[in-house]
């Protein structure tokens, strides 16, 4: 038989024809023709479609899909995928382990790191031995992350020196005096050395009075190196840019006081704080005809606060509780001393 497309000779029993690749159906009828890519004069034959419509499925009869229909799968791909990643956001904002911009929202120790702003959600145990709930930083949650701000901001109010006023007073708790029947007699004495909250005078520091603040014989703000030595430490956001660094170090017996120009602390208390000459306070407090006085200082805390982008200080609150024990004749006194200074009003 004659292939109807080329007129060509081909087997009667073929279904293509072998020389110009036309498909039958039945005895006479063609799909489609694949033309030459060089036969640009037979094109327009080859192209059509002869006696019955084209089969679907053919390798000769799929036509291009029109740029529509392109458009519309490509949209439909696009919107299956979006509603997957929906979908996984939603599981990862449920389980608590992603944030809404992709974060980590849990930290090393479980706590919730709020999304988007490095912010953690911790308890925290006060002096008072209460418990609360507060706002950290998540880069400042170690007790050596807390101590290395601390002393970066502190070393730079000293730089700085700016103006500033200076309150100290003392305070004695009446529940923590045990003074025996000499109580009549001793505590008279022990409050001439103290100064009520009410009673203290503020005294305000024009610029360049770096030695009136903290840790006077010393360039430095702070000589504490070793966080094992504080007890408690956290960093609590009060606003955007606001922190507040709370530091208690652990309890010392007599610690040593700094000696001028120093750049360095034997004693953790004496790297924050400025705690009473021991020999100094035996021959003040002769007149009670104490011996073997010692002091120890106990949950000392510095609060400091701060603008966490300028390290500018706001406001600085240095306790120091002090159990003083002391033999008087044949009796043991204990008493505590809260002695506190603040530090207000600084002007950069």
């Amino acid at each position: 038989m004659l292939c109807p497309n080329c007129k060509r000779e081909i087997d009667d029993d073929s279904r293509f024809c072998r020389h110009c690749g036309v498909e039958f159906i039945g005895e006479e009828s063609a799909l489609s023709i694949r033309p030459e890519a060089d036969d640009v004069s037979g094109s327009a034959s080859a192209a059509q479609t002869i006696h019955n419509a084209p089969t679907q499925g053919s390798p000769f009869s799929k036509t291009p899909k029109n740029k529509k229909t392109l458009a519309i799968q490509l949209l439909t791909t696009l919107a299956v995928l979006l509603v997957i990643c929906g979908v996984l956001l939603t599981i990862g904002l449920s389980t608590g382990r992603i944030g809404k911009s992709g974060e980590v929202v849990t930290d090393a120790e479980g706590e919730r790191i709020r999304s988007g702003r490095g912010e953690v959600e911790m308890a925290v145990r006060d002096v008072d031995g209460s418990t609360r709930q507060i706002t950290s930083d998540k880069s400042l949650v170690t007790p050596s992350a807390i101590l290395k701000e601390y002393t970066s901001v502190m070393n730079q109010l000293k730089t700085d020196a700016p103006a500033f006023t200076s309150t100290r007073y003392q305070n004695l708790p009446t529940d923590k005096q045990n003074l025996g029947a000499v109580a009549n007699l001793v505590l008279p004495i022990i409050e001439r050395y103290v100064t009520s909250k009410d009673a203290a005078d503020p005294v305000s520091y024009p610029a360049g009075n770096a030695d009136k603040l903290p840790l006077a014989n010393s360039s430095s703000g702070c000589l504490l190196t070793d966080e094992t030595k504080l007890k408690n430490a956290y960093c609590e956001i009060l606003g955007d840019e606001t922190y507040r660094l709370v530091l208690t170090l652990t309890d010392e017996t007599n610690p040593t006081v700094l000696s001028p120009g120093a750049s360095y602390s034997q004693s953790a208390i004496s790297g924050i704080f400025e705690p009473y000459d021991h020999a100094d306070q035996i021959s003040a407090i002769a007149d009670l005809a104490l011996s073997n006085i010692d002091f120890t200082y106990t949950n000392c805390t510095a609060e400091l606060v701060y603008n966490h982008k300028t390290k500018q200080v706001q406001s600085l609150r240095l306790t120091m509780y002090v159990d003083v024990t002391a033999d008087a004749y044949i009796t043991r006194l204990t008493a505590e001393i809260v002695d506190v200074t603040e530090y207000t009003d600084f002007t950069y």
